[in-house]
């Protein structure tokens, strides 16, 4: 069996990297100020004193010389000089020098009462010569390289060896950087695969093993958790979408043969009797309808059937004589409110089925004395049924979750609903292109099935 890692928690690893960031940073100091020193001891640089010691022990020797009898071998390398005369002047002559034009005038700056202090660094010296004119002495507090041909040949040592502490810091805290990032970027790496693994209903492939922080290791095993959770819920839910289509058609079945008694004796009934009634042809129709609803619970699930045109006048007036032979023996008044007429396209078995469930349902909670009301009317390029009804309305919770399979509302009593009406409304209204808006209006519910025109 694999030994486990043992995992660092994320405050041990920032801390880490702040340490070696810290330390690191600390111990290239050490070195190159030993190095440094080193470098001074064994002289092959000059301490940075030397050039102020070189400076001042060129005033003595520059004061007893005259401009014409100046001698530069006479002072130290370390030295740069400018002699000048008709110095209380504007138009001062400069006699010799080893300065660059910059340094010159830096130098003839001090002269004339500013500034020869170059960041701390330059520093001058003004000399009266035997004969009144002056020398101005400048040096660098810096230190220089011991050999007079390097400091010709090579850059400022001080500088170049300033800017390789810089680089050399730079670089220790890119690569202790670089090794933190590629920590974290395993670790999210695995945080990505495991959602990928559960987006994919695998949560035992995530990697929850080769976690190295504490904190990433948790949120694995709980995105492992949670995928193990969500995959047994979706497969209960497979399961319970099973079992409830088993009991659709379980309950297509059974219906089949009482619904086929009654068919029949209705139909003994109306060839014995001299007249028909009308509560006869009532009877006779539903039948024929639950038969067809028996095939429509059959083929849940399967490709609607085409859409064809249909005139709307003929379609309501059938609708109209459903909704009135419901109502009758209910005690209720039908209202039809037919506000447009015209043709359109539609599945007319699969949408009367749907309106028809509707209206039933209107009817199934509506008390006796009430009124259900059928609105037809078209809205820009959308026809829109509407069903009122004075009943109680829908439930907060029913107004969210009726028309899902096999909902019914337990604050309201069921009268014999399976919770399959609003539900084969709302899959006829989707499969044409369209909706069912459920809401209340305060006097009961309203149900709208909207179809667009196109």
């Amino acid at each position: 069996m694999e030994r486990r890692r043992r995992l660092t928690s994320l405050r041990s690893v920032l801390l880490r990297y702040l340490c070696l960031c810290g330390g690191g940073c600390a111990l290239i100091l050490v070195i190159w100020w030993v190095i440094f020193m080193q470098l001074i001891n064994i002289g092959f640089l000059l301490p940075a004193v030397a050039s102020a010691q070189a400076c001042a022990e060129a005033r003595e020797t520059v004061a007893a010389m005259t401009a014409d009898t100046f001698d530069p071998a006479a002072i130290s390398s370390l030295c740069r000089y400018a002699v000048v005369t008709d110095a209380n002047t504007a138009g001062e002559t400069v006699h010799t020098t080893n300065m660059t034009a910059r340094q010159l005038k830096i130098a003839l700056n001090a002269l004339h009462g500013g500034s020869g202090n170059l960041g701390m660094m330059q520093y001058q010296y003004i000399v009266t010569m035997a004969d009144g004119a002056t020398c101005l002495l400048q040096y660098d507090y810096a230190l220089p390289y011991a050999d007079p041909a390097l400091r010709e040949r090579l850059p400022d040592f001080q500088t170049c060896y300033i800017i390789l502490l810089v680089v050399l810091v730079l670089a220790w805290l890119a690569v202790t950087t670089h090794r933190t990032v590629r920590t974290f970027t395993a670790e999210t790496s695995r945080i990505d695969e495991a959602t990928r693994q559960i987006a994919a209903q695998h949560p035992e492939a995530v990697d929850v093993d080769h976690a190295r922080i504490r904190e990433f290791s948790a949120t694995l095993q709980a995105l492992q958790t949670m995928g193990q959770q969500l995959t047994d819920s979706l497969q209960r839910q497979w399961q319970l979408e099973q079992q409830r289509t088993e009991q659709v058609a379980a309950l297509a079945h059974d219906l089949k043969t009482p619904l086929t008694i009654i068919q029949g004796n209705a139909e003994l009934l109306a060839e014995s009797a001299d007249t028909t009634a009308p509560e006869l042809d009532a009877i006779l129709r539903a039948g024929d309808r639950a038969q067809q609803y028996l095939a429509a619970l059959r083929s849940v699930g399967t490709v609607p059937a085409a859409r064809q045109r249909t005139d709307s006048h003929a379609f309501v007036a059938a609708l109209a004589d459903t909704a009135n032979s419901l109502c009758r023996p209910a005690r209720l008044t039908f209202v039809l409110r037919e506000n447009w007429q015209g043709p359109f396209l539609c599945a007319a078995p699969e949408l009367t089925r749907a309106l028809e469930n509707i209206l039933d349902n209107a009817v199934g909670h509506t008390p006796a004395g009430g009124t259900v009301t059928l609105d037809v009317s078209k809205a820009e390029d959308t026809l829109v049924f509407t069903v009122t009804d004075t009943g109680p309305g829908f439930t907060p919770e029913a107004l969210h979750k009726a028309g899902q399979f096999l909902y019914t509302d337990a604050a309201r009593p069921c009268n014999g609903h399976q919770g399959l009406g609003l539900y084969l409304a709302r899959s006829v209204a989707q499969a044409h292109g369209g909706k069912l808006v459920l809401a209340n209006t305060g006097t009961g519910a309203h149900v709208q099935l909207c179809l667009p025109m196109q």
